[in-house]
């Protein structure tokens, strides 16, 4: 392969063969194949990523299987459309789609698409290969903006799957804490919390106070405000919590920056994850152990955290997010681990 023009921005790598009328796509995803696969395949996943910006996308029909077919119309601002369509040959769940793609203005023309997806441990590398009728054909296109609406497709793409993949994460994380608070019994709410001058109401106020200041100090953005903590903690976390679930599943969300004068400008949702999510994560330990509830954490999650921790020892120490470090044997679980790290006694 020759002429390999890599995308400054986004790594996209477009190569046109010199000799064949093919083009080959790559790009790297910080997403696992599935999740890429299903951008590919769910059709209201596909109309916010598939082209140019500028353009908006209708599908008139998208039957995503071997043997199924497809018809999407791109607009522009001025009511220009421009139709495509094609045959899905064959869609092997989450690894291949093989294709045709028909341009309507162009209707002799048919070109053969295969999309592979390489799962690369949690990330995924996409393999796309387009045969065409000829090089001049293939040249004609790419001059013509193709290969500025392939970026910007996987610019939007690249944004979709960050924020599908923060706000699946958020989903998984609060709806494990949402049970922990309505499992509290009536008078468990002034039960002592593992951290020191709470009770178990505390921790949900924690929650439902830091953030939204963070959230409005950093992006501008307002949070719904439920019930007060002290009147009804179920129905102020509730309401917090399905405030943050809709910020994340905004497509708009991946666009957004946070701006804090101590970790400087850090995407939204890429914010609203690291610093938000894995704080509720850690404080469902702490209702449910106030509370007498199940306290069990997943392990996969409090590896991912402890491993991120270790090395910021000393400056989430001297921060005062945590407490002194509990020492616990190297053998205990992760959970344990985790736990004596931010200075619980597990």
């Amino acid at each position: 392969m020759s002429n390999p023009t890599p995308g400054p921005r986004d790594g996209t790598r477009i190569e046109a063969d010199p000799t064949l009328p093919t083009i080959l796509i790559t790009r790297e995803f910080d997403a696992p194949p599935e999740r890429v696969f299903r951008a590919y395949t769910d059709p209201g996943l596909v109309v916010q990523w598939l082209g140019p910006r500028r353009l908006t996308m209708r599908i008139d029909r998208y039957d995503a299987r071997s043997g199924g077919s497809y018809r999407y119309v791109h607009r522009a601002d001025d009511g220009t459309e421009y139709g495509y369509h094609g045959v899905f040959h064959e869609v092997r769940r989450d690894e291949r789609i093989v294709q045709t793609f028909t341009y309507e203005d162009t209707p002799d023309s048919v070109s053969l698409e295969t999309a592979v997806f390489e799962d690369l441990g949690g990330r995924t590398r996409l393999v796309a290969k387009s045969l065409m009728d000829s090089v001049e054909a293939r040249d004609a296109m790419l001059a013509g903006g193709a290969e500025g609406g392939i970026r910007e497709g996987h610019e939007r793409l690249d944004e979709l799957l960050r924020g599908r993949a923060a706000a699946d994460e958020h989903r998984r994380i609060a709806r494990d804490f949402t049970e922990r608070v309505r499992g509290v019994s009536a008078g468990a709410w002034e039960s002592p919390a593992p951290c020191e001058g709470w009770v178990a109401r505390d921790v949900v106020r924690h929650l439902v106070e830091w953030f939204p200041a963070f959230l409005k100090s950093g992006a501008g953005i307002e949070l719904p405000k439920g019930p007060s903590v002290d009147d009804d903690p179920v129905g102020a976390w509730t309401v917090h919590s399905d405030g943050v679930q809709a910020l994340l599943d905004d497509p708009a969300t991946a666009k957004e920056v946070l701006s804090n004068p101590h970790i400087g400008e850090v995407p939204l949702d890429q914010a609203v994850d690291r610093f938000y999510t894995s704080d509720v994560f850690m404080h469902t330990w702490d209702l449910a152990r106030a509370t007498g509830q199940d306290e069990s954490l997943d392990p996969g999650k409090c590896a991912q955290l402890l491993e991120g921790m270790l090395p910021l020892d000393e400056l989430l120490r001297t921060g005062g997010q945590y407490g002194p470090r509990i020492e616990v044997s190297d053998s205990a679980d992760v959970q344990t681990r985790l736990l004596a790290f931010i200075g619980r006694t597990p």
